[in-house]
């Protein structure tokens, strides 16, 4: 089933067509209650498809990567294809200013070797690139309203050359979306695993939202309960594959 149909399923299941237009079956309000519905999820529980991995190419000078989705991170590599991979140490921020005791930009460049979470907000949060011009310390910082939708990493020395970095870590599911193009009526949808797998337990989420929205305190324990059955099974999925990977490991 894809976004739009389940989306139509929604409409019918709660009663409000003022949510899908019933004539397109455009959104009209009901993709927020799926996309909130569907980031609870991805809190509320890891799946085998939480964790990924973002691979870029960074150039000489670069010192940080800026990610958009990215929950926590875990892991940061570089390489090349000549020296292969490498995984950076991880250390606080605090622990990195200390140790190289100046601004990221004018440290020696050379294979990172240590990374850290970044710090891209500014203060005061309206604070814009004009206004601290030749400020000293400021190379990391993101100095516009996009800093809220980043996170990212820190990393050292600055890159001597271009490497592949690879960042891994736990990242939301993608933005669901279903629009009709109005002239060839063709439609584009977006997907995720939530979709994929568990269709009905994200229609669970979204009626779940939708009720506690307008305050209806027993429906909405209805959803959750039911969301909550379903998410016993994945969970016992999950501690099953950790648990047999500690054994293999453990020979």
């Amino acid at each position: 089933m894809g976004y739009k149909d389940l989306r139509w399923k929604f409409a019918q299941l709660s009663g409000r067509y003022d949510l899908v237009n019933p004539t397109t079956y455009e959104d009209v309000g009901a993709d927020f209650f799926f996309n909130d519905g569907q980031r609870m999820l991805d809190r509320m529980q890891e799946t085998s498809k939480s964790l990924a991995r973002s691979v870029s190419l960074i150039t000489a000078g670069t010192y940080y990567k800026a990610l958009t989705n990215v929950r926590n991170i875990q892991e940061v590599w570089v390489g090349t294809t000549a020296e292969g991979l490498v995984q950076l140490e991880q250390k606080s921020l605090t622990t990195l200013r200390a140790y190289y005791e100046e601004q990221f930009a004018d440290i020696d460049q050379g294979t990172p070797a240590y990374w850290a979470p970044a710090c891209f907000r500014p203060y005061p949060d309206t604070q814009t690139a004009a206004a601290v011009s030749g400020y000293y310390d400021i190379g990391d910082l993101i100095l516009d309203d996009g800093h809220y939708t980043y996170n990212g990493v820190v990393f050292t020395p600055p890159a001597d050359i271009s490497y592949y970095l690879a960042i891994f870590g736990l990242f939301h599911s993608p933005t669901l979306t279903a629009t009709m193009n109005a002239v060839t009526e063709v439609w584009t949808e977006t997907t995720s695993y939530w979709l994929e797998e568990h269709p009905g337990l994200l229609l669970y989420a979204a009626l779940y939202k939708l009720e506690t929205f307008y305050r209806n305190t027993e429906g909405a324990k209805d959803w959750m309960n039911a969301m909550k059955t379903d998410l016993i099974g994945i969970d016992h999925d999950m501690a099953d594959q950790v648990s047999a990977n500690v054994n293999q490991m453990e020979g």
